[in-house]
């Protein structure tokens, strides 16, 4: 369909921990969302949609993604201490 491709060429941001990323797909993995941003190992890492507190559990979970998302992206390991 001819929409469709126009759909996925067309660049869209969104953020993980205030960072601003885009891309042209609208729909992404968990674990695209962690490794896109950084955040690896990606098993070390929860991705938490901020709007509505959504948790994502499956690393391998498709996400809907919309201008201007925002996500959060925590630590779940040991906290170093000095």
């Amino acid at each position: 369909m001819a929409g469709d491709d126009e759909h996925e060429d067309k660049p869209l941001t969104y953020f993980v921990n205030g960072e601003r990323l885009t891309t042209t797909k609208h729909e992404l993995t968990v674990r695209e969302i962690l490794t896109d941003a950084g955040f690896t190992p990606v098993e070390q890492y929860r991705l938490t949609r901020d709007r509505g507190d959504h948790v994502y559990e499956n690393y391998d979970q498709k996400v809907d993604l919309h201008e201007d998302e925002r996500f959060t992206a925590t630590y779940l390991g040991p906290t170093p201490t000095s």
